[in-house]
Parts: C-alpha cells; structure tokens; sequence
C-alpha cells in the first residue's frame, strides 16, 4: 500500500493533533477537536497511516481522548461519527465482548467515555465460530466508574446481561478479526509515543542531573538502561511500521506485544532514571507510567498476547515470514 499523504502534510497533522489533544481538558472536547481537524476524513482516507499519526500523538500528549472507537467501526466498515460507540473486551483480551446464551447475551467488555455521546453502541456477539455485529441502545448499559491505578483513562467496565432481541443485527463490510488488528496496530503507536515521551524524559534528566561533578548520563549503569529501552522501542516500532503496508492479525498481534513490552521496560528503566523525582506526584511521569499500564491490557497485553501467538503458530504448524528483509 503506499502512502497516501505527504510527510510534509503528515507532519502538520500530528503537531495539529498533539496541541488539540493537549489544549482540551477531558475526552468529549478532545474528540471533537479532533474531528474539526478532519481526524474523520484522515481516518477514512488512509485508514492505518491515519490511526498510527493519531495514535502517535495521543501516546506522546497523553489524552484520553476516545479514538479507539472510530478505528473499530472503521475496520467494520462503520460510518464514524461522534456518536459511535463500540464495546470493547475485556482487559488482556481480543475475543468478542458478548456471548449468546439462548435468550441473553453476556456483555463483559469496556466502553470508553464515547458512551456519554453516543445513542447507540456497536457490540460483537461470539457465536462459536466468530462474531457478529450488533448496535443496542446504550441507556441499556450500565458500566462501573473509572478505577485503578490511572482514573484519568477514558474506559469504563462494563459487565451485564440483556435480552437478546434488545441487539439489532448490523451489516457491516469488515470482521472483527481485522477490527482486532486495526485496533492493536493503533495502540502500539499509542504505547509506543508513550514511550517516546518516558525516553525523552529520563533523558533529559540523566544529562541535566549531576553527580559527582558529572552527568548521570555519563554513568555506564545509566547508559544501559537507556539503551535497552531504546533497543525494544525500536524494535517494536518496526514491527509496527510493517503493519501500515500489511494489516495481517498475526502481525498486528505481535506489534501490540512487543510494544506493550517496550512501553513497560521503558517505564521501569524511565523510573529509575528519574530517581526520587519520578515518584513525585509534581513530575509529570507517573502520568505516563499510568496511562501505559492501562493501554498495554487494551485488545491484549505484553503479558497474554505471546500465549495467543504461540498457540496460533503451533495451530497452524508453521511460522510465516511476517517481514521481507
């Protein structure tokens, strides 16, 4: 696929973005800056360059603007809108939120704070042998207030049961697999500005920090944990970068694993860098740490995602060349 937008364009659009997302105070203003900025035509335009630019900036801005839901009803070949909602699975998990049991469905998912705005929400129903598209009402949904380490994030839980005639059948022109995957691409561009942020931070403060008449940055110790951070951010990045050209699930999979794995690494390494200071609720860092541990649980995590590529891999009895070197 090749790009559909300039880089000097591109560029203009992820500064646009990152001083919108910084300039509004809570999701719904975000979301709407957003969408005067033409988030909605980008998205439809260039669907996977679109999300990796804003992704990118809402990593490195830490917003909780609620952009998630466009990239899924996007991949479903939903029109997007302000008012679309998605439901979402459960943290560490990408399998459908909702599952049919006779008359009910059992909903066990999140939803961001979209569901303020939205009437309706699209919900996937398991079936046995994938999943099927459905919109409810959401004066239906009842979810639980924001808790945790990061309150601050846009996701709410919500665990239910409804009436199955309450869930209308939705045509959509994409499946929930590559729903799965356009969502996973775009969160490890989110975790992985996160990252870049941390980086630049305990940067930052390993040359400004002197100790014994040095820069901590001169410190080998220091060095290390800066580079090894910076060798799986890397890493994760061109994984993710390949997922722009080729949206495959299994390469989709593997860039949210590898970037959840480099977020957090960087994170830890970030911290002790920062020392005393990064404990500090003045520092801006925690906000950051936060945010990252929450977004890794997101379509699955660094921790469940290998597991679910291991026992794909050995299904199939092969691994495929993901990447033409």
């Amino acid at each position: 696929m090749s790009e559909l937008i300039e880089a000097d364009d591109l560029a203009l659009l992820t500064s646009g973005f990152e001083a919108a997302m910084a300039e509004a105070p809570g999701p719904g203003e975000a979301d709407q800056s957003l969408y005067d900025l033409g988030w909605a035509e980008l998205l439809d335009a260039a669907p996977a360059q679109g999300a990796a630019t804003a992704f990118s900036a809402l990593g490195r801005s830490n917003s909780a603007a609620s952009l998630l839901d466009d990239v899924v009803a996007n991949a479903l070949g939903i029109a997007v809108s302000l008012d679309t909602c998605v439901v979402f699975p459960s943290p560490h998990k990408a399998t459908a939120p909702a599952q049919r049991r006779g008359d009910t469905v059992v909903i066990e998912g999140l939803v961001s704070a979209r569901l303020e705005m939205a009437n309706t929400a699209v919900l996937a129903v398991g079936n046995g042998e994938g999943a099927v598209a459905t919109t409810v009402d959401t004066a239906l949904l009842h979810v639980s207030a924001a808790k945790g380490v990061d309150p601050g994030h846009a996701y709410r839980r919500l665990s239910m049961e409804i009436a199955a005639d309450a869930l209308t059948p939705l045509a959509t022109r994409g499946t929930w697999e590559a729903a799965v995957a356009a969502a996973q691409v775009a969160l490890a561009h989110q975790l992985m500005g996160g990252a870049r942020w941390m980086l630049a931070e305990a940067r930052q403060h390993a040359i400004d920090r002197v100790q014994f008449s040095r820069p901590v940055a001169s410190f080998q110790a220091i060095r290390h944990k800066l580079a090894e951070s910076l060798v799986q951010f890397e890493g994760a990045a061109s994984v993710a970068q390949g997922c722009l050209h080729d949206p495959d699930p299994l390469l989709a999979a593997l860039a949210k694993s590898l970037a959840g794995q480099a977020a957090l690494t960087t994170a830890t390494n970030a911290q002790q860098v920062l020392a005393g200071i990064g404990f500090t609720a003045e520092h801006q860092f925690h906000r950051w740490m936060k945010r990252t541990l929450v977004i890794d649980t997101l379509f699955g995590s660094a921790n469940s995602l290998p597991a679910e590529i291991g026992h794909n891999l050995l299904s199939e009895g092969s691994a495929p060349r993901l990447i033409q070197l």
